[in-house]
């Protein structure tokens, strides 16, 4: 945290902090402690190479760490993942403690190793990508055309897709509590929730749920992805790398997204909400019931 010369308290069992604020409500000025979610940096390391800085929520590290390297392309397969170690001084995130019962892990620094031939670096020595939790990546690349087709073999029903939005928000527990996350979660066919989380990044969010999958080699193929955020050219690339073939957001989808899942074979949803949703492509896979 920044040394800011104002006294805070890290709550234990939640990525939040309590901060003294004064409520005002027409002329009356009261002094209170609210509660504010955490941000920090999570600085990432592939072999040796400082490849990210994240601003994220402090909390399921590792998940965050491997969904993000695969999504973004850093790592070329899961099997290329050898370690992803939580490393370092600092503390644990709130709410969990450290495996081998020794000095607390950092929540800032992950080191990854991989396989020979397994990671794809950044172009240039010293590019290091500064990831906030508002938007993604700042550059925009040409990457479509490494990117696979997906497979038409996954059907959903309209009745179940209908359903996740409030399945979603349902799951989530720091909205609730505070307020100014981001919602992930995967799905089965059927409806049933495969993963939930959350983060001030939404693509944080969905690099988490996809990480949690993948360090637990539940395959993705079959499974949707719903997310609170707008579909952005990112969130549905995010999908196809890891052949998702159904994203649906709560939210608005981008003319970059939906030119991008028009081209791959990905079904995307958008304003899924108050039993209603626009599907922008590859409408096949749902089935009307």
């Amino acid at each position: 945290m920044l040394n800011t010369g104002i006294s805070y308290k890290l709550q234990k069992d939640s990525p939040n902090i309590t901060w003294p604020i004064r409520r005002i409500r027409r002329s009356q000025v009261q002094k209170v402690d609210d509660v504010v979610l955490m941000e920090e940096p999570l600085e990432i390391l592939i072999n040796g190479h400082r490849i990210a800085v994240l601003m994220r929520m402090p909390g399921q590290e590792k998940e965050l760490v491997a969904g993000f390297c695969i999504s973004e392309g850093y790592v070329r397969r899961v099997r290329d993942i050898l370690l992803i170690h939580h490393c370092g001084l600092g503390h644990p995130a709130p709410g969990e403690q450290p495996e081998d019962g020794g000095p607390p892990e950092s929540r800032n620094r992950v080191e990854v190793m991989v396989a020979d031939g397994g990671f794809a670096p950044p172009e240039g020595n010293d590019m290091v990508r500064l990831i906030r939790s508002g938007c993604g990546a700042a550059d925009v690349s040409a990457i479509s055309d490494s990117l696979p087709f997906l497979s038409d073999g996954f059907s959903v029903s309209s009745t179940v897709l209908l359903r996740l939005g409030k399945a979603m928000r349902e799951l989530q527990k720091v909205h609730h509590k505070v307020g100014g996350t981001h919602s992930a979660a995967i799905f089965l066919g059927d409806g049933s929730p495969v993963h939930q989380a959350e983060d001030i990044g939404r693509h944080n969010a969905v690099d988490k749920v996809i990480g949690y999958c993948f360090l637990r080699k539940i395959p993705l193929g079959d499974k949707m992805l719903v997310t609170s955020g707008r579909a952005s050219y990112e969130m549905a690339m995010k999908a196809i790398r890891v052949e998702i073939p159904v994203i649906a957001t709560l939210s608005a989808p981008t003319s970059m997204a939906v030119e991008l899942a028009e081209d791959r074979g990905l079904t995307l949803i958008g304003y899924l909400r108050g039993g209603r949703m626009n599907v922008y492509t590859h409408g096949h896979r749902i089935e009307i019931a």
